[in-house]
């Protein structure tokens, strides 16, 4: 028999939005209960290999810190976050979700799954001896000097070029778009740049090298090829949005992120979405911090008004 659970907040995700608001929601004393996948709490921040110095609560050397700030946080939960618990079936009009064999229901929802890192085919992160990467952080002057194509055309993917570019690197910065998507000031340093090439309208179509890379083919739509001479290959793509569980219940965007209004709630009463899943959302810890705490003030005016 299935067992059934009824609390005044059922939080989807344990991520940095899903803890802030689990921890203002038991603040106002809600009825709260936070359902993650993994066996820790923290989401994708613990993939952050740099400083994260933009919160304001402290510096720290990298997401793994931020992880470990956010586990003793959530220790006041206690029983409250279950960890390991993966959420199989949702139902955003009748406002429950199921795992194994427990069914929980929530007079609101919070949806905070996150996002994840998209990989390419063709790369294979770490291979070729560590030329072929997805944080290029975490390899600092491992391509100083050398040429290397960097895949994407949004603010990492621009930053990265320049940054290869200002440690001698010449730079190709492939994407499938005509123009660049990144912020118009870092457009302008690229366009700047005489180390960095420009290669709108391509996509990545295969790599090849011994014990270390030595060239990327990359294809247009037609299915024109180019092979570049390269050392190194940097893939900066968007990340997806943690939505599969939702999918024809939500209004999503068109990268299937969840579309909300200033409240962060979503196209079902009584549902909320906050985080990194959120369409538009600002990818940063501090923003998720107040995300999730936008979204505990949301939900308590919902119970309260029943808007």
């Amino acid at each position: 028999m299935r067992a059934s659970e009824e609390h005044d907040v059922v939080i989807v995700g344990a991520g940095v939005a899903g803890i802030s608001c689990a921890l203002e929601c038991f603040d106002v004393r809600l009825d709260t209960v936070v359902l993650e996948a993994c066996a820790r709490p923290g989401g994708q921040v613990a993939d952050i290999p740099h400083s994260v110095r933009n919160v304001a609560t402290g510096r720290y050397p990298d997401g793994s810190a931020v992880r470990r700030g956010l586990e003793e946080s959530a220790q006041i939960l206690g029983s409250r976050l279950r960890l390991d618990q993966r959420v199989l079936r949702a139902d955003m009009a009748d406002r429950w979700v199921e795992f194994d064999d427990t069914r929980v229901g929530g007079r609101t929802l919070v949806l905070a799954m996150g996002s994840r890192r998209q990989f390419l085919p063709a790369a294979v992160d770490g291979s070729f001896g560590g030329d072929v990467t997805y944080q290029v952080e975490s390899r600092p002057g491992h391509f100083a000097g050398r040429a290397v194509a960097v895949i994407g055309g949004g603010d990492s993917a621009t930053l990265d070029a320049l940054e290869l570019a200002h440690a001698g690197s010449e730079v190709k910065l492939v994407h499938r778009s005509e123009g660049l998507t990144a912020r118009h000031d870092i457009v302008d340093l690229v366009h700047r740049e005489p180390r960095i090439e420009e290669l709108a309208g391509w996509e990545l179509d295969s790599v090849a090298g011994g014990a270390r890379l030595e060239e990327v083919v990359i294809r247009r739509p037609d299915g024109t090829r180019r092979h570049l001479a390269v050392g190194g290959l940097v893939v900066k793509i968007a990340r997806v949005p943690n939505t599969e569980l939702v999918v024809g219940q939500v209004e999503l965007d068109h990268a299937g992120a969840i579309v909300v209004d200033s409240d962060l709630r979503t196209s079902c009463a009584g549902v909320f979405a906050a985080g990194d899943v959120v369409a538009d959302a600002y990818p940063r810890v501090a923003a998720a911090l107040g995300h999730g705490a936008l979204a505990a003030r949301s939900v308590l005016r919902y119970l309260q008004q029943g808007t």
